[in-house]
């Protein structure tokens, strides 16, 4: 039990040391810290601009490809049942459970004890 209340001492002696408020930074590192900031700032805008002409590439890559259209859609007339989900097929109205005609067993046991 003694060892516990040395431990927990211990641990909260370090808590307090990680805890302890820094100085303030000095003007070097302040400068320094903007200049870094800066950096990645720019490295960030150079990946955008990267990202932006992949992706530009890719468009007008599947565009060439596909002539501007994906193959298996038409634009327009009428969809294939086979394509069209059950849901989306029912009647407004008739989402909720359906129950059968005969009543279940449970509707006429007697009361639990």
């Amino acid at each position: 039990m003694r060892m516990h209340w040395m431990v927990a001492a211990a641990m909260f002696a370090a808590a307090a040391v990680a805890g302890a408020k820094l100085p303030a930074p000095t003007p070097e590192q302040q400068e320094a810290a903007a200049a870094k900031k800066e950096q990645e700032a720019a490295l960030l805008e150079k990946e955008k601009q990267l990202l932006e002409k992949a992706q530009n590439r890719v468009v007008t890559h599947y565009k060439r490809e596909k002539g501007g259209a994906a193959s298996g859609i038409s634009r327009g007339g009428q969809t294939e049942g086979k394509n069209i989900s059950a849901k989306a097929v029912e009647p407004a109205g008739s989402a909720g459970p359906r129950g059968g005609t005969k009543q279940s067993a449970e509707a006429h046991s007697a009361p639990a004890k």
